[in-house]
């Protein structure tokens, strides 16, 4: 399988005509020569008046000798381009709906590639895995790569999101990173990584939707294996309705960051459309 959704390819065309050339003035957009660098990966980010503090080996002196005033041409690294998915593969993701997991990682993955982005995915339990998927833009395999990862997720071991996020942050350059994750760790604090974005997937299925009404519930523990029973009368199933309703504010509080929950069934084209337009702002 390759886990696109069918209207990916549409919004992936739609949004290809929205590219840097576009935002910028018309005398920098054009596609002239000197706007790139030959040979390499890296494009215009922009162009700037030269100021004190910038090394002077950096003005671009044909531009200078056109316009009799000093500027510089800043360019988007590949580390700029590459964004870092962290896939929780924990226990407790398998309550949640595995193929619609997989779909909406496996769709995201395949408009950002499609995009001319570079996807790096680590998979996270109790720690960051050691290994991770680096998946370029028109590299061929990328996405087969991304799609044979989420194959084999089997959804095992206890979660700590905090101290894989933490270790993703000593190693990884990408200024951009995407939790997907069902975030039922309580007063997880994650900070956006600095000038760049932290986006934040909630899976969830509604406890409700898995519980019958009554006076209590045998639940089994997917992290722990062991059944507790709890109480569950309509007073605990609001505390309970209050408790996820304040998780998702907090997530959603993050400064510099996009925050979403995919309840089951939930349609996830909008979604797409949202991240997207947040990337490219």
């Amino acid at each position: 399988m390759t886990y696109v959704d069918p209207e990916c390819a549409a919004i992936a065309t739609a949004f290809s005509r929205r590219n840097l050339r576009a935002r910028l003035p018309n005398s920098i957009a054009a596609k002239d020569p000197m706007y790139r660098r030959s040979g390499s990966s890296y494009d215009l980010k922009s162009i700037r008046e030269y100021q004190s503090f910038d090394d002077p080996r950096t003005i671009d002196w044909k531009l200078y000798g056109r316009s009799d005033r000093a500027f510089v041409k800043e360019f988007y690294d590949e580390a700029d381009d590459e964004i870092a998915f962290l896939v929780d593969s924990s226990a407790s993701m398998a309550c949640a709906p595995a193929d619609a997991c997989r779909s909406f990682i496996g769709s995201l993955a395949y408009l950002l590639l499609t995009l001319g982005m570079g996807v790096r995915l680590w998979t996270y339990t109790d720690g960051l895995s050691e290994r991770c998927l680096a998946a370029r833009a028109n590299s061929g395999g990328g996405q087969a790569g991304i799609a044979a990862v989420l194959s084999s997720l089997s959804f095992e071991g206890v979660t700590d999101t905090a101290r894989s996020f933490a270790q993703w942050r000593s190693r990884g350059r990408q200024k951009r990173v995407f939790v997907f994750s069902d975030f039922h760790e309580h007063d997880l604090n994650l900070r956006s990584p600095h000038s760049g974005g932290l986006f934040l997937i909630r899976y969830r299925t509604p406890f409700t939707a898995l519980a019958e009404k009554g006076a209590e519930l045998e639940v089994l523990d997917p992290e722990s294996g062991r059944i507790v029973v709890v109480p569950w009368s309509q007073a605990d199933e609001d505390t309970w309705a209050a408790g996820e309703l304040a998780r998702d504010r907090h997530l959603a509080a993050i400064p510099r960051s996009f925050f979403r929950v995919l309840d089951a069934g939930s349609p996830r084209a909008p979604v797409y459309w949202d991240i997207l337009e947040r990337l490219y702002a």
